[in-house]
């Protein structure tokens, strides 16, 4: 039994499973462990226009990690837009970065997704369009 355990300790300990953990004939021991988290910084919206009516411009700024690459797909009733200004963007060095660009005049009023894509995650929106 004692062989059974001791290869079962040494292969967890080896893939990094138990580490700190021992197991001793007066009981298992545990030593403090330094253990650094990864953090992911969140997607906030700190502007936005997406009520908009069909022809005017639509708008918002993000806030997340600085420097890193953002997306945006806005998908409509026909799929997904090609409007102007809906590339892909960096954020600057205080991690803010904006989109605007202009609904179609003959685009489906409605309510519509727009995917927000910074680094790892993503951001969904909607946009709100009406007819005048």
């Amino acid at each position: 039994m004692k062989k059974i355990l001791k290869v079962f300790t040494a292969l967890t300990l080896s893939l990094g499973i138990l580490s700190g953990i021992a197991f001793t004939p007066q009981g298992i021991t545990v030593a403090p462990q330094n253990v650094a988290y990864a953090t992911t910084a969140s997607i906030k919206v700190t502007s936005a226009h997406l009520s908009v009516y069909r022809g005017q411009y639509a708008y918002f700024t993000i806030q997340g990690k600085k420097y890193t690459k953002a997306t945006i797909n806005v998908y409509y009733k026909t799929g997904k837009s090609k409007a102007q200004g809906l590339g892909a963007k960096k954020t600057n060095s205080k991690g803010y970065v904006s989109w605007r660009w202009k609904v179609g005049t003959n685009t489906t009023p409605g309510t519509w997704k727009v995917y927000v894509k910074l680094g790892g995650q993503v951001k969904y929106l909607y946009l709100h369009v009406y007819k005048r």
